[in-house]
């Protein structure tokens, strides 16, 4: 499945950004403060690769200041997706509705034709989970019992395959470090909720998800001699295995990743050759 397009509004400075284009490489380019991060970072949490909502106390524009009190339900970011060869067939047989009777099993239903220019469309608002829905080519939406399909089922489909975003400001994250024993802890106090962490917080354990480091693991790891010996070879497993995954994503720069531990503390390096693939 892949992005389209997509829109962002009442979000810090973006009041509507209008529908952008998404193609396999999409550059920004605009003067500081124009609201090119704005836009990157209300587009991931449309679909973030870790669960945090929109603030109105942070994200509300602040030139409406009076609209703020009924911000709640106001959309944030929109989207559609594109699917892949077999995917719209492959929702359908996964939600369409199975008749049942009373007292009787389930009855074998009839898995019908997806429409030639499906899309899937995704929206998320203040206050609320990302929605998903479906719609055809030219942006009407399409009632899903109309075609058979279940609404929960489609969401809950949606929300298994829809690509997850990631987002790294890597001139705030090169050299960045945090020590272990303090980020368990704070992860902790927070109920494994990440979204209530600081966004430095929020961006080492998602580097620690796709390096594939267990942080339990590397805390208790750092207790011991042997431990330590062996959390040594974890970190270069996953720095390698993290370069590896990056660089089959973001082919525009040769990237790699260095994960370091010395002690109870996590450093990240994050090195960048300027040459140009």
């Amino acid at each position: 499945m892949r992005l389209e397009e997509f829109c962002i509004s009442n979000f810090r400075n973006i009041i509507d950004s209008g529908w952008i284009k998404a193609t396999d490489v999409t550059a920004f380019v605009g003067q500081n403060e124009a609201g090119k991060s704005n836009l990157f970072e209300a587009l991931y949490c449309l679909h973030p690769f870790v669960e945090t909502r929109y603030n109105p106390d942070e994200d509300w524009p602040v030139d409406d200041w009076k609209g703020k009190k009924n911000c709640n339900g106001m959309r944030v970011s929109q989207a559609y997706f594109e699917f892949d060869e077999g995917e719209a067939e492959a929702l359908f047989e996964f939600a369409t509705e199975v008749v049942t009777e009373e007292g009787s099993s389930e009855l074998e239903a009839e898995i019908a034709m997806p429409p030639d220019g499906l899309r899937l469309f995704a929206h998320r608002n203040y206050g609320y989970d990302t929605g998903f829905d479906l719609h055809d080519r030219e942006g009407n939406a399409i009632e899903v019992s109309d075609l058979g399909l279940s609404k929960d089922k489609v969401l809950e489909w949606a929300g298994e395959r829809v690509p997850r975003f990631v987002l790294i400001q890597d001139y705030e994250f090169s050299g960045a470090q945090v020590e272990l024993n303090e980020l368990k802890k704070r992860l902790d106090e927070a109920g494994g909720k990440r979204h209530k962490l600081s966004t430095d917080d929020q961006t080492i354990l998602i580097i620690l998800d796709l390096a594939e480091i267990d942080l339990d693991d590397f805390v208790e790891k750092g207790s011991s001699a042997e431990g330590r010996t062996l959390r040594q070879f974890d970190k270069r497993a996953a720095s390698a295995y993290l370069t590896q995954q990056f660089q089959k994503l973001w082919k525009q720069k040769k990237v790699k990743f260095d994960i370091d531990v010395d002690g109870p503390t996590l450093k990240e390096a994050l090195n960048k050759s300027q040459n140009q693939r």
